[in-house]
């Protein structure tokens, strides 16, 4: 029977994650920044307000921390104590270029939970040669990696995928699976955003490009999550464990997420298994709804509750044979077991009508004049667009 990955539940109302947008402005230069706007530093204040605003639209769970560069604003500490004062997981995003133990300490005490490290090619950084080879950029993320580790902070890595470049894709997958310490991996499909027109509306009313002259960028442009299941599995072994579809077709999966049990031992690879989603997994989520009032989105790394998950999953019908031989091997001496989570997401898109395709519902939506946007476009938003009226029938 063909696997088939795990849709996830959430709907608009209670999508349990959004995105906390500080600043513009940044210390390294990447191939086409979906940043566009000028530097700025968003005040507390300003700050304050998005946060009620997200959660007051939305049953969160978790926040992400982005910029421009995050730990260029003078308050980041404060920042992230403020969003875990209101009880919400943190996940911070940055360069990693001015981490340093002092920083990652505060960051640590302010509460932070995972830090997600950007550190790929086509980037301009004072911590690497201009020219740099493939074996000086593994190095800086097995440096930066174990510094942020060493405070006791989850590590997760992010890159830009680029369809001429499949072998950057692969290269960070290994890194991921081979790293003791990262647990996440989120690998973006690359967008021409500079190059998009503005965009009216929002998540609500429906967006849609208020020029006539674009081009549609959503099939032929795309590079296909399919196609990167399909090559994940056979070069990995990696299956597809849960997915998100489009504001437009709910099979489209412009979300598609892997679960991984990896075993490490002397800080080396030992094995690693790809999990396959049950009906164990749905019943969960919807428990977690039932109980909480919201869905999980970051769960902490436990090994033994991670233990408990890979027995149920294979009593439930996932790969049992799998899961035990990753359960042995964990248990041998010095082993140390960890849930590695891969998110292979594509940025919104438009269709032939000038609609906006995104996921549906955008787990990664930014507050832009009180309303939520998606983060990947939200540069492209007309501010004087976000309260008009909603789109017309025949575009939405």
């Amino acid at each position: 029977m063909k696997d088939t990955p795990l849709p996830l539940p959430w709907t608009p109302e209670n999508v349990p994650h959004a995105v906390l947008d500080i600043l513009r402005g940044c210390n390294i230069r990447c191939r086409d920044c979906y940043n566009l706007r000028p530097d700025h530093i968003t005040p507390l204040s300003e700050i304050d307000a998005q946060l009620d605003a997200l959660m007051r639209l939305r049953k969160l769970q978790s926040i992400s921390i982005v910029g421009g560069e995050p730990t260029l604003h003078p308050d980041l500490v404060e920042i992230v104590r403020r969003v875990r004062h209101r009880g919400l997981f943190v996940e911070l995003f940055t360069n990693g270029v001015d981490l340093n133990d002092q920083l990652l300490a505060d960051l640590k005490r302010a509460g932070t939970n995972v830090i997600f490290l950007h550190i790929e090619p086509n980037q301009r950084r004072p911590d690497l040669p201009a020219e740099s080879s493939a074996d000086e950029l593994r190095r800086l993320r097995v440096e930066k990696c174990a510094l942020v580790a060493a405070h006791g902070i989850e590590v997760g890595l992010t890159v830009t995928a680029y369809p001429d470049k499949p072998a950057e894709i692969d290269e960070a997958v290994s890194f991921a699976l081979d790293s003791p310490h990262v647990c996440y991996l989120l690998v973006t499909w690359w967008r021409d955003v500079g190059r998009m027109p503005s965009i009216r509306g929002d998540l609500e009313t429906g967006m849609v490009a208020q020029s006539s002259c674009f081009r549609p960028m959503i099939l032929a442009d795309e590079a296909c999550n399919r196609e990167s299941s399909q090559s994940l599995q056979a070069k990995f072994g990696l299956t597809s464990f849960a997915t998100l579809g489009s504001n437009l077709d709910a099979t489209d999966p412009r979300w598609l997420s892997f679960m991984v049990g990896a075993v490490h031992q002397g800080g080396e690879l030992s094995f690693y298994h790809s999990l396959k989603p049950t009906w164990m997994e749905r019943a969960f989520l919807a428990l977690a709804r039932m109980t909480t009032g919201r869905y999980p989105f970051y769960q902490p790394q436990h090994a033994g509750l991670f233990s408990v998950h890979l027995l149920l999953n294979g009593l439930a019908g996932g790969r049992l044979a799998g899961n035990l031989k990753l359960l042995a091997r964990a248990s041998r001496r010095g082993a140390r077991l960890k849930a590695k989570r891969f998110l292979f997401q594509r940025p919104a898109a438009f269709d032939e009508k000038g609609r906006v395709v995104h996921c549906q519902p955008c787990p990664d939506a930014v507050i832009k004049d009180g309303l939520l946007v998606p983060l990947c476009i939200s540069d492209c938003v007309a501010s004087s667009s976000l309260k008009s009226e909603p789109v017309p029938e025949e575009v939405s």
